[in-house]
């Protein structure tokens, strides 16, 4: 047989064989495969991406890791972001770097995990659209101690699959590694809202080479993202770098982002890993030797910090800084801030769901030895757990939610179910209901303004991760982000044409109408503040997932408003 027939049918029956295996494996993977992988330019040179499958039978864009800054080690531990170098050649963006140094306390039995050079972000845009579209710029929650920008939590599948928008994650530093403050130029504190900053700013200057529209971003947050959300309102430094803002179960106004002294903190930290002479200590000397030691003893020594099991839980947060330069991210309290109307007048958006502080209370529902610990100890670390200190203010406490107690030993069976709403109404309520009102009925108000809460009980819950039991603690804290991103780490997806499913188109639909419209819904007036609520599909009451509520309740607004007004911090 000639020599070129032979190749000819050689070749026939390799292209026949490759057909056969591209056909079992299935054709939509053999597309992927032929297809080059993406790659993007930006200013500091090019990034090689890969491709992602979508829930709904298209591909996407992921760039995962890339650098914002330069990693915050040695020398640049407890330093402001640093703008790292442009590099040459193809960055490789097609798998996720480490975490940041963290030990999770929103969940038991954790252990410290990650690594201090965290500075990444990914980003994520539809396959074959052209833009420029939209950008969500997604900030995580974790109490300024945890979370990552893992795909394993935050999947994007659900926006990429609407093709409207892209979406960037950021990290940025925790716990002591973010926000350790020595109240002056040596350590001026907030790195983590300054990471959080430097993304942004990164993603001013680069997200049109991905298609993106740097004039219509929008930050979202949850938890302590919603505050860091709300601080970007409030910060000189955050001005023209967003367009709208979204906080879910989050406020920059809640008691836990003020109740810690930042100097004697850090010199109980310094403390904490064995520093000797930390009192008599300048502050440089005492940063200097924090620098020196090992990542991981410094993350695992918060545990010697806590009272009472894992509180408190945000130890280290953001503070307001003493020493003005040009890199100072917020120097007056922000509480005064937004009551005065001083922050970027942009589209806001405010969550929240009905169980907000099952992080705090589900663990101890269900934990006999810490409930009883709780309970021996209740005059002294209920207050303390809600920020409350002053003797009128526990009173009023007591009062109000374990009236049936005694003064050495507040709950009781009867009472013991009130730690799930003073919880919530103390650690994420209030400050949502305050910062509404203060922004909806002051005249400094200038721009739109709305609530929503969402009350949509699906196939599973965040509280299993609290407690790891599957018992029924309602809609807790976390679990409407479900609905929002896919978490392959947490939850299996929901099931195709279910309620859940199609709650979930609703919901990332709302959110996406916010990145191109600014607020959805009822906006906010000095008369009145109607809520609009994600209720279960009911076809008789509600037939679809959306209604308009009034969910303010006055009196109990009062009620933590006095309170809160007592304290001294």
């Amino acid at each position: 047989m000639h020599r070129s027939t032979l190749a000819a049918l050689l070749a026939i029956a390799t292209a026949a064989v490759i057909q056969l295996v591209l056909a079992a494996i299935g054709d939509r993977y053999a597309f992927e495969r032929v297809l080059p992988e993406p790659r993007t330019c930006i200013q500091d040179g090019c990034i090689q991406g890969r491709f992602f499958d979508g829930l709904e039978g298209d591909q996407y864009e992921g760039y995962l890791g890339v650098p914002f800054a330069k990693p915050p080690v040695g020398k640049l531990r407890f330093k402001n972001p640093v703008r790292n170098h442009p590099w040459s050649g193809d960055y490789d963006a097609t798998w996720e770097r480490s975490r940041c140094l963290q030990k999770n306390d929103l969940r038991p039995n954790q252990t410290v995990q990650g690594s201090e050079d965290c500075l990444y972000l990914n980003v994520f845009r539809p396959r074959n659209v052209t833009g420029p579209l939209p950008v969500i710029f997604y900030i995580h929650g974790g109490g300024y101690a945890s979370g990552s920008n893992s795909m394993a939590e935050f999947g994007p599948e659900r926006f990429m699959d609407m093709k409207k928008v892209i979406l960037v994650i950021p990290q940025y530093r925790l716990g002591v590694f973010g926000f350790l403050s020595t109240e002056d130029r040596i350590s001026p504190g907030n790195y983590g809202l300054k990471d959080q900053l430097f993304a942004l700013r990164w993603t001013q200057r680069n997200i049109a080479y991905f298609g993106g529209d740097p004039n219509l971003v929008t930050i979202v947050g949850q938890s302590v993202g919603g505050s860091s959300v709300q601080y970007h309102m409030m910060s000189p430094q955050s001005k023209g770098l967003f367009a709208r803002a979204v906080s879910m179960s989050g406020s920059a106004l809640s008691f836990w982002n003020y109740n810690v002294n930042p100097l004697v903190l850090a010199r109980r930290q310094a403390d904490a890993v064995g520093i000797q002479n930390v009192e008599v200590m300048t502050t440089k000397q005492l940063v200097e030797a924090l620098r020196e030691v090992d990542g991981l003893e410094l993350a695992k020594s918060i545990d010697k910090l806590k009272y009472f099991y894992v509180h408190d839980l945000t130890l280290f947060h953001p503070t307001v800084e003493r020493y003005v330069d040009e890199e100072t991210f917020i120097s007056e309290d922000p509480r005064d801030l937004w009551a005065a109307g001083r922050y970027h007048k942009v589209p806001y958006t405010m969550g929240f769901v009905p169980n907000e502080a099952a992080f705090a209370s589900a663990i101890l529902l269900t934990n006999k030895t810490l409930l009883n610990e709780l309970n021996e100890n209740s005059s002294k670390y209920i207050p303390r757990i809600v920020g409350v200190y002053n003797p009128t203010s526990v009173q009023m406490l007591k009062d109000r939610f374990f009236p049936d107690g005694t003064n050495e030993r507040w709950l009781t069976e009867k009472n013991v179910g009130n730690l799930q709403d003073l919880f919530s109404e103390a650690f994420i309520k209030h400050g949502i209901e305050l910062s509404v009102k203060q922004a909806a009925f002051a005249k400094a108000q200038s721009s739109p303004l709305s609530v929503y809460y969402f009350n949509i009980k699906g196939p599973y819950s965040h509280s299993y991760y609290y407690t790891y039991t599957y018992g029924d603690f309602g809609i807790v804290h976390i679990d409407d982000l479900m609905y929002l991103f896919r978490s392959t780490g947490l939850y299996p997806d929901f099931e195709r044409g279910t309620p859940a499913w199609y709650a979930s188109k609703v919901f990332v639909d709302y959110f996406i109408n916010i990145a191109y419209d600014g607020i959805v819904g009822p906006p906010c007036t000095a008369e009145s503040c109607e809520i609009l609520e994600f209720t279960n599909y009911n076809e008789v009451d509600s037939p679809g997932y959306l209604k308009v509520i009034d969910r303010f309740d006055e009196e109990k607004f009062a009620f933590w408003y006095n309170l809160y007004a007592m304290q001294n911090y």
